[in-house]
């Protein structure tokens, strides 16, 4: 594993995988194409006590974004790991929980956009590099299938058009709020406890994956959808994790409100419940 990179002595965030440092403002390493973590990746030989038996698993296959969702939920959980590679290192006695996050994962996957599908194309080239991967994130906690043409132009289903509109409203308006930079959270709320508002979430998607039309479980969501925007950072939370959570929180509401499909919608809240699991 590399401990020296671009950054230098003044290196702030980190490649998972290969260990590089890069300046704080770089958002995904140059090498492995997977979203920088704040802190130094640990060696696969500090895993666990000398004593504990080790498992790898393997993710070559898995998209960056894939690994770097995995990565988000290793961090958010506590989860001692490591990383060569694309290959992840965990203790043994974490399996039952890393095979969750995988199932999790590879719900999460981005659906294929078909060859026959009607598109519509959005040109990305005056976005930066921060913007596209916070785009991307949406749209992979959306479910949306998107692509891009030998132009570099997002491509998306026209059903999902408006949808797609209303991700790049949202990111605009973040934009807006904090200046340009990077997406702040919200100042807090007095005696809300944000363990308490992702039960209340987790238990609201449970009920919409079983029943997308559940009224309980659609006023549990626009409850908890308003305070988690408006709760600041957690303590022991990552941004980089609580904004995936926040993304996935928003997506589901997104849908609901959407003319989607009872099975559309069931699928967003299947995945919203597995990312949220492991945070309560």
């Amino acid at each position: 594993m590399c401990s020296s990179g671009v950054g230098g002595s003044e290196s702030q965030v980190w490649c998972f995988q290969c260990g590089t440092g890069y300046a704080a403002e770089v958002a995904a390493c140059v090498e492995c194409g997977v979203a920088t973590v704040s802190e130094p990746p640990a060696d696969a030989a500090d895993v666990g006590e000398a004593d504990e038996d080790q498992l790898e698993y393997d993710l070559h296959e898995y998209s960056s974004q894939s690994r770097s969702m995995m990565e988000s939920l290793l961090l958010g959980a506590g989860v001692p790991h490591a990383w060569q590679g694309a290959v992840l290192v965990v203790r043994e006695a974490d399996e039952e929980q890393v095979d969750g996050f995988v199932d999790a994962v590879q719900r999460a996957a981005v659906p294929a956009l078909p060859d026959d599908e009607l598109r519509v194309a959005y040109e990305l080239s005056d976005f930066d590099d921060d913007y596209l991967g916070r785009l991307t994130g949406a749209l992979d906690a959306a479910g949306i299938a998107y692509g891009f043409d030998e132009d570099g132009d997002l491509q998306v289903a026209a059903a999902d058009e408006a949808r797609v509109e209303k991700l790049f409203d949202r990111l605009a308006e973040s934009e807006d709020t904090d200046g340009g930079g990077s997406a702040e959270f919200g100042p807090g709320l007095d005696g809300v406890d944000a363990h308490d508002v992702l039960s209340r979430l987790f238990v609201a998607s449970d009920r919409l994956q079983r029943n997308p039309r559940d009224r309980k479980g659609n006023r549990n969501l626009a409850r908890g959808g308003e305070e988690i925007r408006q709760l600041a950072l957690p303590f022991g939370f990552e941004a980089r994790t609580w904004r995936a959570v926040l993304d996935q929180v928003q997506a589901l509401s997104d849908i609901v409100d959407s003319d989607a499909t009872p099975d559309e919608i069931a699928g967003v809240a299947t995945t919203t419940r597995d990312v949220l699991h492991h945070f309560v």
